[in-house]
């Protein structure tokens, strides 16, 4: 998603999107490029002395058990941190959202499809086609906090305010009609959509906004300090920009769970003073580390790193709207001019994986598309379209982790081409500011999400954070066309020749697809590696217990 059209919002929607990578980086981008010189100076196999491989995977601690206290540390805070599920500037939002509310469907640690508050294959079709009619059916026997129960009433009124607010969460939920939106008994909701919307269920799993709450709660008003959920934990306390701590909700839907009697969720001001507070055990985890710390903390026997293998994006956006972008040449020149292995192991320390400028690899329908880098060939296409001498400007910021690295990189890499790339490397307020979205060529992050949600808030005409200003015809005609459908057999083909109108014309360079770095006591267990891009195993905080 990305900046509203409401004006106040530009700052706290950008903000809202981008918490999901992992903690603000100043200081990753500045260890990130310690070996830069050097490993574009030479072959590509430079990069940290921890590799991805040498990292421990999850704990499981054998029998789970019920007690302790756990106390979590990240960064990126901030005193407009907020306790509204719908309108989160930090990923510390999210952690404490996800912790006191469920959301319908979300995705789970292998990046698959998980119904939560919805039954299992619950949101379906009315009549099995028709995709501007759906249904949701609930689980029966879900309660908040409050002990009210779960009801078709509170999942509409949830539809509504993010709709009616607006809230970051609009985009996902696409071209409803709320005047239809009906209850059909107390766990059944009819959703009438304007067209058809055939990637609905797709596009709930962008779930970082859509937490459901109970029919009446105001949580940027009269409820904004009480916080009424499904979720796994109450809220004791909450200091914006401090911390939040939560107890256990005893009747929580997902039985025995959480294991957990109380949660403290601590911001900190920077990773150096998290990694301190997790080595002399104030905290028993840490999220969002940067790749120097897995090396550091490597040979500390009271704590495990885990590195999640992500579909996390951090790509260059070109504005396919402005010279010199507007010719494709130019834009296939410019990604073929990257030499990807070397990024990875010079600005991201290793932790990532290759990518080929196509978001969204755990789809099923993407085919696995692979780019190498090619100067013969980006100086050929450059020379087509009169610009051998190109000379460009690069807007980069401290917002992600490596965001500032990977650009001093591909700057450096520019040049066997031929090509000039000036690093503007500004701070986050100005990235942010009113110029966001605006920047000719810069960059962006993004956890993953489906081929088509993610194109419902990048890609598309109106999209919320259309960082490319793609607005092609053809691929316009496509998405509706696959969203005709719920059919994933029938949506593959207009979904795959997307996917290669994106590699063959796209306004992103996708170079890697950047890893997630955590870091945990060995006390505590219950965590996996997880797929999306979210520190602390996407915050499923429920499933953690001490061994």
């Amino acid at each position: 998603m990305g900046r509203s059209d409401e004006g106040q919002r530009p700052l706290l929607d950008a903000l809202g999107r981008r918490q999901f990578l992992g903690g603000v980086a100043a200081a990753g981008a500045v260890a990130g490029a310690g070996g830069l010189l050097a490993a574009c100076g030479g072959s590509s196999g430079g990069g940290s002395s921890a590799s991805p491989s040498s990292s421990s995977a999850a704990s499981t601690g054998g029998t789970p058990k019920r007690g302790g206290s756990m106390s979590v540390g990240m960064t990126g805070g901030t005193s407009g941190d907020t306790l509204d599920p719908h309108q989160g500037l930090t990923y510390l939002d999210t952690a404490r959202a996800h912790s006191l509310y469920n959301p319908l469907y979300q995705l789970d640690h292998n990046a698959q499809g998980e119904y939560v508050l919805a039954e299992d294959k619950g949101i379906v079709p009315a009549n099995g086609k028709d995709t501007t009619d759906w249904i949701i059916k609930l689980r029966d026997g879900i309660t908040f906090h409050n002990g009210k129960p779960l009801t078709a009433d509170d999942v509409i009124y949830t539809f509504k305010r993010i709709i009616n607010t607006p809230t970051s969460g609009k985009n996902s939920l696409g071209p409803m009609d709320l005047n239809n939106l009906k209850a059909d008994g107390k766990l059944t909701v009819r959703v009438k959509f304007h067209q058809p919307y055939g990637s609905f269920v797709d596009q709930l799993a962008y779930w970082y906004y859509l937490y459901i709450i109970p029919e009446g709660l105001d949580p940027a008003g009269k409820d904004k300090n009480k916080p009424n959920g499904t979720g796994p934990f109450k809220l004791d306390s909450f200091t914006a920009g401090q911390q939040s701590v939560m107890s256990r909700n005893e009747h929580y839907f997902h039985t025995g769970k959480p294991y957990l009697d109380k949660l403290t969720i601590i911001d900190f001001s920077d990773s150096s003073s998290m990694q301190n507070a997790l080595t002399t055990g104030a905290i028993d985890a840490a999220g969002g580390i940067e790749g120097p710390q897995v090396a550091a903390l490597a040979g500390n026997p009271s704590v495990k790193t885990v590195v999640s293998k992500t579909g996390a994006i951090t790509p260059f956006t070109m504005r396919v709207d402005l010279d010199p972008f507007k010719d494709v040449n130019v834009r296939q020149a410019l990604r073929l001019l990257v030499d990807r292995q070397q990024l990875i192991d010079s600005a991201l320390n290793g932790f990532a994986t290759v990518g080929a400028d196509v978001f969204s690899p755990y789809d099923p329908n993407y085919p696995g598309f692979t780019r190498q880098a090619d100067i013969p060939q980006a100086k050929s296409l450059l020379k087509s379209a009169g610009k051998s001498d190109l000379q460009v400007t690069l807007t980069t910021s401290p917002v992600a982790t490596g965001t500032v690295a990977m650009a001093t990189v591909l700057a450096e890499q520019a040049k066997a081409a031929g090509v000039t790339i000036k690093v503007n490397n500004v701070s986050p307020d100005v990235f942010f500011s009113s110029q966001y979205l605006k920047w000719p060529f810069s960059q962006d992050f993004w956890s993953y999400s489906p081929y088509l949600a993610q194109c419902a808030q990048s890609m598309q005409p109106h999209s919320p954070f259309n960082e490319t200003h793609t607005s092609n015809p053809k691929l316009v005609s496509l998405y509706n066309s696959a969203n005709k459908t719920a059919d994933p057999d029938q949506q593959k083909p207009y979904v795959q020749e997307m996917m290669k109108f994106d590699y063959d014309n796209g306004g992103y360079i996708i170079p890697a697809f950047i890893s997630a770095l955590d870091a945990y006591s060995t006390k505590l267990a219950g965590y996996t590696p997880a797929r999306v891009g979210q520190p602390l195993d996407d915050f499923n905080f429920e499933d953690f217990y001490f061994a």
